[in-house]
């Protein structure tokens, strides 16, 4: 069964919100990044109304650090999750206005007041906020030098592996393990707090998984900054007919380092799971199975997970494969979508 907390039809979205920001209390963040899945494009949407897309993502950020940090302060019987979300971020936007010396068009308490109106209204089209998404990762890559550019255009977008990146470029496979950490290490630098889009500009997919915490020891710049080490290596799983190029057609890739306890993992044209399945990576180390149950992938079948358990660390995989199951046991039983097998010639592993 997938990982994800998802949303039942029968039950309305106020409801689940409140079941939601209880889990946030408890520390889960899936429980946090559902939410901010489900309400980012309308405070982004909000706060572009009164500021630039810059600052109004910044304010997304700052946003749900808040809700994060305060979400005890939560009280259902004073209204929805909805309005006291945007609550938090009109006010984000009031301080973010005063910044910059300028008077607000409306006062404090007519825009509060309006948050509780506009927590009625349908979610907006998530158009804008993709848009400034791709916008910040294009204008991040174009400030790269050009052999930078192009070696992570190849690594990530494309999903070739060192060797082939090196061959595709003629360049020594040193040379292209060199540009390309320098160029995550210059585009990290370029993007500052948006660090998640980094995540989704190296894996390619539309997801927004993982967003920014305080601190230096988050998740998603371990996922990083394994990202940029040299030692990362790129495992491609496919189908075991796949018809298509790996690129365009169904396919997952698994980047990790031997003998980290960090992983990668993205999904590219997976289809929804059938009703009451999920799908699972099963990972064969020298010790045996091991799994991790995954979330599902978005409306345009794609998906990035970080994973982190101290199992990757038991060896190199000699297996890899993604399977449809209702309940996973202790080795794959279900339906294989894609996989991947070490190769019986050690020159064919990935460099």
């Amino acid at each position: 069964m997938s990982s994800e907390l998802r949303h039942d039809s029968s039950v309305p979205f106020g409801d689940e919100d409140v079941c939601l920001i209880q889990m946030v209390r408890e520390g889960r963040e899936e429980a946090l990044q559902q939410l901010h899945r489900r309400y980012a494009p309308l405070v982004f949407h909000l706060a572009c109304r009164t500021v630039d897309r810059s600052a109004a993502e910044e304010i997304v950020q700052d946003t749900f650090l808040a809700v994060w940090r305060r979400a005890a302060d939560f009280d259902p019987s004073r209204g929805s999750f909805r309005t006291w979300l945007l609550s938090i971020g009109h006010h984000r936007m009031l301080d973010e206005l005063r910044s910059r010396s300028r008077r607000p068009q409306v006062a404090g308490d007519q825009l509060l007041d309006q948050a509780a109106l506009t927590a009625e209204e349908p979610l907006p089209d998530e158009t804008l906020w993709k848009e400034y998404q791709r916008d910040a990762i294009s204008e991040a890559l174009a400030a790269l030098p050009t052999p930078q550019r192009a070696a992570l255009r190849l690594a990530f977008f494309a999903e070739l592996t060192h060797e082939e990146v090196a061959k595709a470029l003629k360049v020594p496979l040193g040379t292209a393990k060199t540009r390309i950490r320098s160029g995550l290490r210059l585009l990290e630098r370029h993007l500052g707090s948006l660090v998640a889009l980094l995540v989704v500009a190296l894996t390619g997919t539309g997801s927004w998984l993982y967003f920014r915490h305080a601190g230096r020891d988050t998740q998603t710049e371990r996922a990083v900054h394994l990202l940029a080490d040299s030692q990362t290596k790129a495992l491609r799983l496919v189908p075991g007919s796949a018809a298509a190029p790996a690129e365009t057609g169904l396919h997952a890739t698994f980047r990790s380092a031997p003998g980290a306890n960090l992983a990668v993992l993205t999904l590219t044209r997976f289809p929804a799971p059938p009703d009451g399945e999920g799908y699972v990576l099963w990972v064969r180390t020298p010790r045996g199975w091991r799994h991790q149950e995954l979330q599902r992938p978005d409306r345009e079948g794609q998906g990035l997970q970080v994973l982190d358990a101290d199992w990757l660390a038991e060896g190199w995989p000699l297996e890899l494969c993604i399977t449809q199951e209702t309940t996973p046991a202790v080795q794959p039983a279900g339906r294989v979508v894609v996989s991947w097998f070490k190769p019986s010639d050690p020159s064919q592993l990935p460099p």
